[in-house]
């Protein structure tokens, strides 16, 4: 487990604290007419200082301690400089707007997970739109405007009639979901995704193109002297005209076990931020469009142990041949040394990751064999997939992106 300033503390409940400490700092900016000017003007609030450090609390222990002056490159001064540059932006970007609930946990936030379940089938709210937190301007009032818009039993509206209200309500400032992103310089940027035309206009420009490829194949030893690959994942990279912008991170959706794919970008530059899951669903729909044989992310139809690995090894090695040459690192140079790395995983305690292997090997040699266009043009569609934008796939909602 993570530890901030010693204390353990999960990445799932830090991330939660993050959440309602951006949201209780915009309470303070809007509602409160609270002006921070500088980061200090944060922590010399008596107010603001001490409702940060209830909400960064765990076991009793307090996470933080917000005092001045404020040391550099610690974790206080890095979310501190967030929290402030979260405000400052939003402040200018909202001006004008009246907000008076600041929503993470519970209120809208519930109700909105709950009625695209309902309504859709959407158990994960996420899956449709990324918020973290909602800023609004009346309670209650709006679920009475939302709901009306969708009266009638189950399966009578879609999705799309669910996001022109949401659309709608965001454009006046009435509700507005807010993803949020560490901030690692000094000021904040900020986008909205699918709430304009011209939002949907400006993604048919996008045209990135493949990049490297590694698929480490090597094996070593680990600590209990059994073998197993370099690495449990592959990456494949993803260029704009300026070089490039986007890896995906392709491995097991658990590290311990048999398990499907993931597929996960990160941004590449200065902040190396995550941009989120594509639903893997929404992967084997937009699979589809280019060739069916692309997406087969079942581990069942890959070998799982040693024995099903060697009837079907010439199978594997012709698709191990048919990338080797167009893999950047991929450190294993002939068919056969391929065949004895992979049975010695196999015999040893980690053959589930030679399994997941075997699949991103699949896949990265169905992604080569397509045509260069329909490569460049399908990795590009993922990559909005993982960040839900646009609505070539699935009409996600709207959402401003803060980062």
């Amino acid at each position: 487990m993570p530890t901030i300033n010693n204390i353990p503390v999960s990445d799932a409940e830090f991330t939660a604290m993050q959440e309602r400490a951006t949201a209780y700092i915009c309470k303070r900016a809007f509602q409160d007419n609270k002006r921070f000017n500088s980061v200090e003007d944060i922590v010399k609030d008596t107010v603001t200082k001490k409702g940060l450090e209830e909400l960064f609390k765990t076991g009793g222990k307090k996470l933080f301690k917000f005092s001045l002056p404020i040391e550099s490159k610690t974790p206080e001064d890095k979310w501190l400089n967030t929290f402030y540059a979260q405000q400052k932006k939003l402040l200018v970007e909202f001006s004008g707007a009246k907000f008076t609930v600041f929503n993470r946990d519970g209120g809208f936030m519930n109700f909105i997970s709950e009625l695209i379940n309902d309504k859709f089938g959407i158990s994960q709210k996420d899956r449709w739109d990324p918020a973290d937190i909602w800023l609004i301007e009346t309670k209650d009032k709006y679920r009475e405007v939302i709901k009306k818009e969708l009266e009638g039993p189950s399966g009578t509206q879609s999705i799309i009639e669910l996001n022109a209200i949401m659309k709608k309500l965001f454009k006046e400032r009435k509700v507005v979901g807010l993803s949020l992103k560490l901030i690692s310089g000094k000021t904040a940027r900020y986008e909205e995704v699918n709430v304009s035309e011209k939002f949907y206009d400006s993604l048919k420009g996008y045209d990135y193109t493949l990049g490297d490829i590694t698929c480490k194949l090597g094996i070593k030893k680990d600590g209990t002297g059994q073998f197993t690959f370099e690495t449990q994942d592959s990456i494949i990279t993803l260029k704009g005209t300026q070089g490039p912008v986007a890896k995906f991170q392709i491995k097991g959706n658990t590290t311990s076990r048999l398990a499907n794919l993931k597929f996960e970008p990160t941004e590449m530059g200065a902040t190396s931020a995550r941009l989120g899951k594509a639903p893997l669903e929404l992967v084997q729909k937009l699979s589809n469009f280019y060739n069916k044989k692309l997406y087969n992310n079942k581990y069942q139809n890959f070998p799982q142990d040693l024995k099903q690995f060697n009837n079907r090894e010439n199978e594997f090695a012709t698709m191990f041949m048919n990338i080797k040459d167009k893999v950047t690192s991929i450190n294993v140079n002939t068919k056969e040394e391929f065949i004895k790395n992979m049975r010695k995983v196999f015999k040893g305690k980690t053959s589930h990751i030679a399994n997941v292997k075997l699949m991103q090997i699949y896949f990265i040699d169905q992604l080569l064999k397509l045509k260069k266009k329909e490569q460049n043009e399908y990795l590009t569609d993922l990559l909005f997939l993982a960040q839900k934008k646009g609505n070539k796939v699935f009409d996600f909602g709207p959402f401003g992106k803060l980062y």
